[in-house]
Formats: C-alpha cells, sequence, structure tokens
C-alpha cells in the first residue's frame, strides 16, 4: 500500500513539476512533416475492423478504413465510398458507389469489395462481433461494378446509419494474407495507411497521399498506449502527446491554467453500467439486482468523481438516444431498501463478489466507490482489472464476466436500438448475459417498425422491463473532457473519434 501511495505521489509531482516547465516540444515535427501524438489509455485488440466494438480501435479503423457513408462532425449522415443511395421500397436500397478509388495496396474498390465486405460481417462462422448491427440484412447484391442492392428481412430505416462505421475492406488482399495476418497489417482505402504496430505501446500511421478527398494535412498520426491518466497530463505537459481523452474532472483545474493547452468537454451518447450475468448466482434472482442498484450511491459517484459533468441513465438507454423514457426515474440510494430485498432473497450476510474493469482511471474511481458502497449492505466485492482490453473483451464475449463494469457508444448511433439489440437481444454481442423472449419480441417489432411513434412506445415498454429486471447497475453517461495542444486547430467530436483528417496545427 506504501509503495502505491509512493508511486501515485510521485505521478502528481511530476505532472506539477512539468506544469511549472511548460511545454518542451513540439508534436508538429519539423520541415512540414506533421505528426499529431494521441493518448490511448490501453491498446487495441485487433486492427481487423470487423472483429471488434472496442472504442479505441474504432478511432483506429476510421483512419485506415472507410465507409460507405460518413458521419459528419454535426451528426448528419454524408457520402463515403457511396456517392448515393436510395430506398427503393421498404426492404429495398440502392447504393451508388464512389469511382477511382483504390485501396492502399492499389487493389480496386468497387462492388465486390462491398459484398465482400457486408457478407464477412454476417457470417455466423466469423463470429464478428459487429453482426448484431446489420443483421437486418438479408441479402446483398452486385448490380454492376458501382452499384449494390441491399435487402433487408423487414423494413429498417436505420440501415443507413449502421453503414456509416462498417468498413470496407479489400476482398483480395483479406483473401490472400488470411484473417490473421490482416488483423496485424490492416489495408483500407482511409486517409492513412497503417504503419506499424508495437503492441502495448503505440500504433503509428502515415497519410495516404492519394486519398479521394484530398491528401491529409497531418502527416503522421500516432496513438500512444498510456494507461495512467497521471502519466497521460505528464506527457500532454511536456509535448509528448497531443490530445488526451476523458480526463477526470479533479485534474482538469491543473491544465486550464496553461495557455499552451486547452480543454473542452463534449456530451456523449456513451453509457456506463454495471452488469450482471443473470444465470448464474446470485445475480439470477432480480432481488439482489434490484438490492445492489438502492446500495449504491450513484449521484455521490457522479458528483465527486464526475464532477456532476453526467447524466443518469435509469433504464440503460441515454437521454440523447431516440425512444429514452423520461418517466422512468433513478433508482434512489437506499442501503436500508437494499438490505431488506438482500434478507428476502435468502442473502441477509450478504456474499462476496468480483468487479471484472478494464477501463483505467475513471473506471478504477467508479469500481472502488461501488466496492466501498456495496460493502455497507454486506456484500463483500473485490476489483480485478485487466491492464489489456482484448483479455476483457474476450472473456466478456465467451459470458465468462458475472459482474462488470463496461460502457457502451452505441456506435454514435442515437436511437435505443443501438444499445437495446447489442445488450438485450438474444441475438446481440451480449444478449448472453440478460434476455428474454418478452424483451426481444419488443426490440424486433420497434426494429421493423416505420411509424417513429410506435417505436417510442415499443422502447419504453422495453425500458419499464430492463429497469425491473435490474440487469445492470444504471450508472450514467459521462462528458468527455479532452485536453490538447493550444497550436492545434481542433474541436471535439459528439461521436467521441478523434480524426486526424479533420486536425491541422496552426500556422
Amino acid at each position: 500500500m506504501k509503495k502505491k501511495w509512493l508511486s501515485g505521489l510521485w505521478a502528481v509531482l511530476l505532472v506539477l513539476a512539468l506544469g511549472l516547465s511548460g511545454c518542451s516540444q513540439s508534436s508538429s515535427g519539423t520541415g512540414g512533416q506533421k505528426e499529431l501524438v494521441v493518448a490511448f489509455d490501453s491498446d487495441v485488440p485487433t486492427m481487423d475492423p470487423h472483429m471488434h466494438n472496442e472504442p479505441n480501435a474504432i478511432t483506429t479503423n476510421w483512419h485506415i478504413f472507410d465507409s460507405l457513408l460518413f458521419l459528419s462532425r454535426d451528426l448528419k449522415i454524408e457520402p463515403g465510398l457511396a456517392e448515393s443511395y436510395e430506398q427503393k421500397d421498404d426492404t429495398t436500397w440502392i447504393f451508388k458507389l464512389r469511382q477511382g478509388v483504390t485501396f492502399h495496396n492499389g487493389e480496386e474498390f468497387n462492388a465486390d469489395a462491398v459484398k465482400f465486405s457486408l457478407e464477412r460481417v454476417l457470417n455466423e462462422k466469423q463470429k464478428s462481433p459487429q453482426r448484431g448491427n446489420i443483421s437486418a440484412i438479408s441479402a446483398v447484391k452486385v448490380l454492376d461494378p458501382y452499384t449494390v442492392e441491399i435487402k433487408t428481412k423487414e423494413p429498417y430505416n436505420l440501415l443507413p446509419h449502421r453503414l456509416f462505421y462498417l468498413s470496407i475492406v479489400p476482398p483480395k488482399y483479406v483473401q490472400e494474407v488470411g484473417d490473421q495476418e490482416f488483423a496485424q497489417k490492416p489495408v483500407g482505402t482511409g486517409p492513412y495507411k497503417f504503419a506499424e504496430w508495437v503492441k502495448g505501446d503505440k500504433i503509428v500511421l502515415e497519410a495516404n497521399e492519394n486519398y479521394f478527398k484530398g491528401a491529409p494535412k497531418i502527416k503522421k498520426v500516432s496513438f500512444r498506449v498510456i494507461p495512467e491518466v497521471a502519466t497521460q497530463i505528464a506527457e500532454l505537459q511536456s509535448g509528448g502527446v497531443d490530445i488526451i481523452r476523458m480526463v477526470p474532472p479533479d485534474m482538469l483545474a491543473q491544465l486550464e491554467g496553461n495557455p499552451q493547452l486547452a480543454v473542452t468537454s463534449t456530451p456523449l451518447l456513451r453509457v456506463y453500467y454495471m452488469a450482471f450475468d443473470t444465470k448464474k448466482k446470485p445475480f439470477d434472482d432480480a432481488r439482489v439486482r434490484q438490492a445492489m442498484n438502492y446500495a449504491v450511491d450513484i449521484d455521490t459517484i457522479v458528483k465527486k468523481v464526475l464532477a456532476d459533468k453526467a447524466v443518469r441513465t435509469p433504464a440503460g438507454v441515454n437521454p440523447n438516444h431516440f425512444g429514452f423514457d423520461e418517466s422512468i426515474k433513478p433508482y434512489p440510494y437506499d442501503p436500508e431498501k437494499a438490505k431488506s430485498l438482500l434478507k428476502e432473497a435468502g442473502y441477509e450476510n450478504g456474499f462476496e463478489t468480483e468487479i471484472h474493469y478494464f477501463t483505467p482511471g475513471i473506471g478504477q474511481q467508479i469500481t472502488d466507490a461501488v466496492i466501498s458502497d456495496l460493502s455497507k449492505v454486506g456484500i463483500k466485492a473485490k476489483a480485478k482489472f485487466y491492464p489489456e482490453s482484448s483479455s476483457f473483451v474476450e472473456k466478456q464475449r465467451a459470458g465468462d464476466l458475472p459482474f462488470r463494469l463496461g460502457h457502451w457508444g452505441s456506435y454514435s448511433v442515437y436511437d435505443a436500438d443501438a444499445i437495446l439489440q447489442p445488450m438485450f437481444d438474444s441475438k446481440g454481442v451480449y444478449g448472453k448475459y440478460f434476455n428474454t423472449p418478452q424483451l426481444d419480441a419488443l426490440i424486433n417489432e420497434a426494429r421493423s417498425s416505420v411509424d417513429q411513434d410506435k417505436r417510442k412506445a415499443l422502447y419504453s415498454q422495453a425500458q419499464q422491463l430492463i429497469y425491473k429486471e435490474a440487469p445492470w447497475i444504471f450508472l450514467f453517461s459521462p462528458m468527455d473532457n479532452q485536453a490538447y495542444n493550444a497550436k492545434l486547430q481542433f474541436q471535439a467530436r459528439a461521436d467521441e473519434r478523434i480524426y486526424a483528417y479533420e486536425i491541422d496545427f496552426k500556422e
């Protein structure tokens, strides 16, 4: 304990010392070779854009790959690799593709690449965690080299929203080198080419000078893996990195007085939660799950850990999702109610459990607070941290984490389907932890309806059921506190992406 305390003190002293000395170097490079350095709190699990749903990896993918459609800074869907699209009927969509685009290895982009990419994710044997995003698709047909027809099983108006995060990959290259090699050395059509991946340390990308939207102004992008927030801040102040995200509010004051740095806070769609495996004891009893919601003082966590820069999500859905039911109020903090429910469920003396988590910084602060609150009602919890997100994700997909802290950004799709389907549908990527036939029916009926009022009513029913069954300890949606080099021409995006193509250094 003493060693850990001294280590933390040293990190704070280092931050303060660097803060007094100011930035000692610039990441912008020399001779016009501009380099942007971004801090990641953990490494990516894979470079294969179809085989993960992890935030840092999605940010990396945005640079290497393109999608049929593009989500603009103001959250509007714009042309990407598809120049245009139209809905021919309730279940038929036609996409006209951009011509003259090549992958980084020289392979031609065309309709075959689109068909290959979509069918790769849809293939059950591929085991893509993104399959649920496009599972409404029933068929993909090449009409000509630059026209694709996509059929859905039922009406699905969210299809364009689901396609702006689905990367298009080069079929010949993937088939030639195989999935394992592709996951190490990706090839896309994006503004940056893969250069290097030193696992646990950094990812390096180089500008694609032939990018169809024009060559990037930033010529090199590096993502450095720096788990400790204090170290990230020290690196930002010394000029070792240019952007850091999710800065704890209590550390913002160290940065705001530095004229060489800038700070911004952006509302997020991301939702934090603590999920139970409702098929395993003691979490198979709804009374236990409800008790744990009453036992945790989330309002105090929001105030002390997040400086009130967060909103409660009482049934898992973000207030910015279409379909959010504002009539559902958060579980209040009520330890006595929690004890009563535990006694009723046969756990009067509590029980022991582990909280699995992989997000350092804010994740540790949340976990420590929850452990303290649970102890007050007799539940003895201990934390299990995963320094590599890939091992956490692997166990999570396998259903091996009975109680875990997680967060979900909905792929920046501002519709309740984007969180309900992957988390609570039996066919969703995490549906194994909690699902019921009733909830499945509500989610899938809402997916296929074109009546927005009906969809909203169905989402309300789904949230009421989720609130009652309490498959999560419902936490909050935080603000994203970003700090960056003041020399950057930079604006934070509401969809969490740091996109170097939109960034430049001031002259």
